[in-house]
């Protein structure tokens, strides 16, 4: 049996959590046949939150530090989500240096916080084979560049979740020979299923919201990339024509408590409805008019490829790298980045265009988005092993 295990510490919810848990379970539902057995590092016990469903999935989950002050962090904003790095960075220095040392897994996949187990594979001489997998857009700055180009003879492997970076990283000569494309597995097809058939999880609020008219949904935290300023921005201009027009934003962050300060101040509490969380967006996704994304970046977007999934048109910001990849202005509707003007053209068009054109585009992105499928990413994930 070769063991793999997935390093992704977090310091808050993002898509990357979901991709650990969904590459773990597809790689333990197929171990008979391939004998791959798949276990999550828990670093400063982030994954509490997500035990009961690592335990129904039956994946394995590693504590490596059960003496950890991290739930009790504030770690919202850009200095106390640093600080919550170095914490994790220099608590689990050791500690994982002895994981590796005693349990030699077959690979070790990370995901985030990858500089300790960059630097510790440089350092010392372990018999685990390595893989990078980028998650989200990197930045390739001079101190990422440095830790990578030091550490790269001991990576096995860097996959990228779009094609769109793994040609950015490509111009890098030193990492040429080791980048792949591994497509993230977003799409678990038995479960979405499953809750997009069922009415649970909505707020009794949100649900008199969505069915007093038609709505168009956006899911993301509340931070910069999500860019939902500049969304409300938009939003006041349109209801300047059509004031019955609506929209349900899921999420919280940081940027949240301004944001609906704005929403209150120029009255669309009637046109704007705002939920925490919900672990039922599918069922949300089918009933929207459409899914709006309005991010600076995104690698792919997972929102946007379930909503693919679940019927509903996307208009997303043409921003690096995934929406053009996936959606393309064949298979939704893009708008230059954080351009107004452009947003708001590309909605009007959106609610001229008939439903003849629209059905024509769901088939298209539907094709697409097939890669995106856990037993795709099983698949590909094998043939790397």
């Amino acid at each position: 049996m070769k063991n793999i295990f997935y390093w992704s510490p977090f310091t808050s919810k993002v898509a990357t959590v979901y991709s650990v848990i969904n590459s773990a379970q597809i790689v333990n539902t197929n171990s008979k046949k391939n004998g791959f057995k798949a276990t999550i590092v828990d670093a400063v016990r982030e994954w509490d939150e997500f035990k009961e469903t690592i335990e129904s999935k039956n994946i394995g989950l590693i504590n490596l530090n059960n003496n950890s002050k991290f739930s009790s962090m504030k770690r919202e904003g850009f200095f106390r989500s640093r600080l919550a790095y170095w914490y994790i960075f220099f608590k689990c220095f050791n500690p994982l240096r002895k994981l590796l040392k005693l349990q030699k897994p077959s690979y070790l996949i990370i995901h985030l916080i990858t500089p300790l187990p960059l630097l510790l594979f440089r350092i010392f001489n372990f018999e685990t084979k390595l893989i990078l997998r980028i998650s989200g857009l990197p930045k390739m700055t001079l101190l990422r560049k440095l830790i990578w180009k030091v550490a790269v003879n001991r990576i096995y492997k860097i996959s990228c979740p779009t094609r769109a970076t793994y040609e950015n990283l490509s111009r890098y000569k030193f990492l040429r020979e080791k980048l792949i494309i591994l497509r993230d597995p977003v799409l678990n097809v038995s479960e979405i299923n499953f809750k997009k058939s069922k009415d649970y999880d909505i707020p009794e609020i949100t649900k008199e919201f969505i069915n007093n008219g038609k709505f168009y949904l956006s899911i993301g935290r509340f931070t910069k990339q999500k860019n939902f300023l500049f969304f409300l921005d938009c939003i006041i201009e349109l209801i300047k024509s059509d004031s019955k027009l609506k929209f349900l934003l899921i999420g919280d962050g940081e940027e949240k408590s301004f944001f609906l300060e704005q929403v209150n101040k120029n009255n669309l509490s009637k046109n704007i409805h705002v939920l925490n969380y919900t672990t039922n967006v599918h069922k949300l996704m089918t009933n929207s008019e459409a899914f709006i994304l309005t991010s600076l970046w995104e690698d792919p977007g997972w929102v946007i490829i379930e909503a693919a999934f679940n019927n509903c048109l996307v208009i997303s910001s043409n921003c690096p790298n995934g929406p053009k990849e996936i959606i393309g202005n064949d298979g939704g509707y893009l708008f230059n980045s954080n351009s107004k003007e452009s947003f708001i053209k590309v909605f009007n068009n959106f609610k001229k265009d008939d439903a003849e054109l629209k059905f024509k585009k769901k088939i298209i992105v539907k094709k697409r988005i097939k890669e995106f499928t856990c037993f795709n990413h099983f698949l590909n994930l094998k043939t790397i092993l």
